[in-house]
């Protein structure tokens, strides 16, 4: 609607003109003796009402601009300027002065054409508004036949002969004096409306060219991440919160959910992919932002552990939600086999502090947390032990007393890309009593709660 702003502001200025002239007129003659020629008065409703129209179809976004609509424009503007002084003639005329604020309303609209329009339709104001106060005044042509050496054209032009002007109030009488200072101040304050109008034309252009630019960029940025989230490496997913349809998807999505022979555009999110829990989906979609510890998807002929996370963005004034679902499912495994094992597994850092462990570490570990320091774990043992670490080769088993038990400890080092430091891994598995460990010549030290036992 606002593609072209100028077309609409000027039409919404002429509407604004006719509900002016009809608040104007219609309450004085309702609520008072106000004396008002409806018939003829409405005929210049109506014309002014057909500008509105005219406005209303060359601003259509579906009508291409052309060279001759700044033309009709301009005729549209004077004949509505024409239809207001008709209008005025017909609802007091000279003795309703304040209707001619009504002049200024065009001559403000016209100056989003060009810088010149409000002077012409000034101009054109100011003209009318004098026929009209010559037509209805004998004492302003009398006047005037003293600029231009005799009446007689004039009222022979402006006045027909045995007709009397109508009066709007009863024995009402202006001196010429009056009429005079009237029209010079109309004219005066028309004009400076014109130069005021001119100004804001500037304004409204600086804040026009802004909101393009800033239009433009916005419509950059859009383009960029629309770009971003359809080359994301990981499925996702642009959901329409009202109606939970996909409205885009990356180029990975199709690849993952294992629908290439069918777009995902347009279909249901919930027809498209299977959840194990859609409640918490349709809930991050709608509701909340966030994300999933894990969920189950299911997939043709398999089951994929998920982590979705949903984001609310806005897209061309809309409001979306952004889906992404990233694979967890051999982590999720690993960690299971992990959980499931005989083995109390840790991973300690280069640092010593504990990147991850399973559930039989955490509980031979009581006070076992990610983040801690790997040698808190076993308080008893000698500051300067690193008990975790393979030593100088990439892997070491020792004993370790832990309580009334004996674990082999087996270290591994897991080298970095492109790092000197190096993390290890740390399994820990109960001897039985009375057998039998696997010993090598590296393995010649135990570590019991008294200290190193060699």
């Amino acid at each position: 609607m606002w593609e072209r702003p100028r077309i609409h502001l000027r039409d919404d200025l002429w509407l604004l003109t006719i509900v002016a002239i009809l608040l104007a007129t219609g309450i004085p003659w309702y609520l008072s003796g106000f004396a008002v020629d409806v018939a003829n008065a409405s005929w210049g409703l109506l014309a002014l009402g057909a500008v509105h129209i005219a406005y209303t179809m060359l601003g259509s976004p579906a009508r291409v601009p052309r060279r001759w609509h700044e033309r009709a424009l301009t005729l549209l503007d004077l004949g509505g300027v024409i239809a207001i002084g008709f209008i005025w003639q017909h609802v007091g005329a000279l003795q309703n002065p304040m209707f001619l604020l009504t002049f200024a309303l065009p001559v403000i609209g016209t100056v989003f054409l060009s810088r010149w329009h409000p002077y012409l339709m000034a101009t054109v104001s100011v003209l009318v508004v004098a026929v009209v106060a010559l037509s209805q005044a004998p004492e302003l042509r009398w006047y005037a036949s003293g600029l231009f050496g005799g009446n007689s054209w004039l009222t022979g032009l402006l006045a027909r002969p045995g007709t009397v002007a109508p009066s709007s109030f009863a024995g009402f009488y202006a001196p010429s004096n009056y009429l005079l200072v009237l029209l010079e101040a109309f004219t005066t304050l028309l004009f400076a409306i014109a130069v005021a109008a001119e100004y804001v034309r500037i304004i409204f252009e600086r804040l026009n060219a802004t909101v393009v630019l800033a239009r433009t960029e916005a419509q950059r940025g859009q383009d960029l991440w629309s770009s971003l989230i359809e080359q994301l490496p990981l499925p996702a997913l642009l959901i329409d919160p009202a109606t939970l349809r996909i409205v885009a998807a990356s180029e990975a999505a199709p690849t993952y959910l294992q629908c290439a022979g069918a777009p995902l555009e347009g279909r249901g999110l919930f027809e498209a992919l299977h959840f194990s829990f859609p409640e918490l989906i349709r809930e991050l979609i709608v509701e909340s932002d966030g994300g999933t510890s894990s969920t189950v998807i299911r997939l043709p002929g398999a089951l994929r552990v998920a982590q979705v996370r949903a984001l609310r963005l806005e897209h061309q004034e809309k409001r979306l939600a952004l889906l992404t679902i990233e694979d967890v499912t051999e982590r999720f495994c690993l960690k299971a086999a992990l959980d499931t094992s005989d083995y109390a597994s840790l991973v300690v850092d280069a640092r010593g502090h504990v990147l991850a462990l399973n559930k039989r570490a955490a509980g031979l570990f009581g006070s076992a947390a990610l983040g801690m320091e790997a040698a808190k774990l076993l308080p008893q043992v000698d500051a300067g032990v690193r008990w975790w670490e393979s030593g100088l080769t990439e892997r070491r088993r020792l004993h370790l007393e832990i309580g009334p038990r004996v674990y082999q400890v087996t270290a591994h080092a897991v080298a970095l890309a492109g790092e000197d430091q190096r993390i290890f891994t740390v399994s820990l598995l109960p001897v039985p009593k009375g057998g039998t460990v696997e010993t090598t010549s590296l393995e010649a030290t135990t570590i019991t709660g008294r200290g190193l036992l060699r």
